[in-house]
């Protein structure tokens, strides 16, 4: 469960710092259609999150439809809005971490775009490792526009802290 609870930390941070590389991008470099992403660099930073979001509904037992809303509304927010809610995510996977057991973690999770069976423990580890591709992604079309890319390597976050 330690290690779950220090994915949860670390998406959290790696999260924010690179929201934060965005802030330094030109609005357009943001827009444009990024080769190795989804869509565009605005594109994949909103799918990131939509799918943490959605994962975190299900581990809850809820719907992810249905936490979500309507997709065009969901989608039409901006950056700023999905850093700040990436935020609030975070700390509810922390929240629902607290006090959660082995038999809790190894309980089926229902995830509607998959046909084989999954656990909760793989849920988390799914979209723990998924936002962490979609980051490297980011970063990666960020360098290639001249934009300074901050490292979000694990041992920055402990050094961070202290």
């Amino acid at each position: 469960m330690r290690t779950l609870v220090k994915l949860a930390r670390y998406t959290d941070w790696a999260n924010q710092v690179v929201f934060g590389a965005c802030e330094e991008a030109l609005p357009q470099v943001l827009q444009q259609t990024a080769p190795g992403t989804v869509g565009s660099i605005d594109d994949t930073l909103k799918h990131l999150v939509s799918v943490e979001d959605a994962y975190l509904a299900m581990l809850q037992g809820r719907d992810p439809g249905e936490a979500l809303g309507p997709r065009n509304e969901y989608f039409a927010h901006d950056l700023a809005w999905f850093a700040q809610h990436s935020r609030q995510l975070d700390a509810a996977y922390l929240a629902l971490l607290d006090g959660k057991d082995e038999p809790w973690l190894e309980g089926p999770l229902r995830v509607p775009w998959f046909d084989h069976p999954m656990t909760r423990r793989d849920g988390l580890l799914q979209v723990f490792t998924h936002s962490a591709q979609h980051r490297a992604q980011v970063l990666s079309e960020l360098g290639a526009h001249g934009v300074k890319v901050p490292d979000v390597d694990y041992m920055l976050l402990l050094e961070v802290e202290e």
